[in-house]
């Protein structure tokens, strides 16, 4: 199933941040007075969300995220962030600012709950902080640098540090709709870093058997994702599309997030607690949409196949991790 909107149809609409990026488009000046992105005056069409299986979507281009953006999934969301904050050590970012060397503008891509964007905010007070996402579901109160705008904008301004988090399944092209045009509005010397978890799992040491329950699910996904022209393994191409874009100084950091407790190490052994229950939490939301839509599976057969999904994370005796690909590139000075 598919959503539409009363003069277009969605099926086929890329959930891209093209005309934020696209410098192509005229910009009419506003005759009023008032600021049309204070997120005090969204319109009420915005503000109210699509209703589907029990969760709320966005209603902005409505049905081109197949995710929820409910007060279950912010949580799970935030959970997310804390345990990729604590894989990497409790830093932000890789690319090379710091306080002493901070960023200027910064475009967060898909910023979802903001916390990124605001943490940011937070760290370099002298930056202009920019989020952008479907649903407005950010914060009303953050720091006096940090906006964040609920719609595709067309900005004149160049950037000097763009980046985006954990979003499989957004794009239908993510080196054409995010790095190509990152590239394209990044200043020179600016930096572009991507922070992915591919949907896939890998093992090392010959445990995880080729029927194992996430397995199953993970390759069910990425299938469904095709189907759904969404990508949803990106995190190893990444690298090689910056190179091909023309990002110098391509660095690749891969970091191990273990589907459970497993590990022997015991930072390891929490954070794979902390991520077993945050993908517990989520399977469901990650599934309804994607699978209903695309598979037309009703609501009760797909949580009925989560139930041995649910129960492989479990499973200690598997020793799978999903693996983060943070990746940033510069563009050239003389570009």
């Amino acid at each position: 199933m598919s959503f539409r909107s009363a003069d277009r149809a969605l099926d086929n609409y890329q959930f891209t941040f093209e005309s934020f990026l696209d410098d192509s488009v005229r910009i009419e000046p506003d005759s009023g007075t008032h600021d049309v992105y204070d997120t005090e005056s969204l319109s009420d069409s915005i503000a109210k969300f699509q209703e589907q299986f029990g969760r709320t979507y966005h209603s902005y281009r409505a049905g081109s995220y197949h995710f929820p953006n409910d007060a279950t999934e912010n949580e799970r969301i935030e959970e997310q962030y804390e345990i990729i904050k604590m894989v990497m050590d409790g830093r932000l970012h890789l690319s090379p600012f710091s306080r002493a060397h901070p960023p200027r503008k910064v475009l967060d891509i898909a910023t979802g709950t903001g916390t990124w964007a605001i943490e940011m905010g937070d760290k370099y007070p002298e930056a202009e902080i920019i989020g952008t996402d479907l649903s407005p579901i950010q914060p009303a109160f953050v720091p006096p640098n940090v906006r964040f705008f609920i719609e595709d904008s067309d900005y004149p301004a160049e950037f000097d540090f763009i980046h985006t988090r954990v979003t499989a399944g957004c794009w239908s092209d993510m080196k054409g709709q995010i790095i190509q045009r990152a590239f394209d509005h990044l200043q020179p010397g600016g930096w572009l870093e991507c922070q992915e978890v591919p949907a896939l799992i890998a093992c090392d040491d010959g445990t995880m058997a080729d029927d194992y329950g996430w397995l199953r699910w993970a390759r069910d996904f990425v299938a469904v994702s095709e189907l759904a022209d969404r990508q949803s393994a990106v995190g190893p191409l990444i690298k090689e599309w910056m190179l091909e874009v023309g990002f110098v100084d391509v660095h690749e950091t891969v970091f191990k997030i273990p589907l459970n407790g497993w590990p022997k190490e015991v930072r390891l052994k929490h954070v794979g607690m902390m991520w077993q229950r945050n993908l517990l939490e989520g399977v469901s939301g990650f599934s309804l949409g994607m699978f209903n839509r695309f598979l037309g599976k009703s609501v009760e057969e797909i949580e009925f196949s989560l139930v041995d999904v649910r129960k492989s994370l479990f499973d200690r005796n598997v020793h799978a991790y999903h693996r983060l690909f943070v990746v940033c590139g510069r563009k050239p000075e003389a570009s």
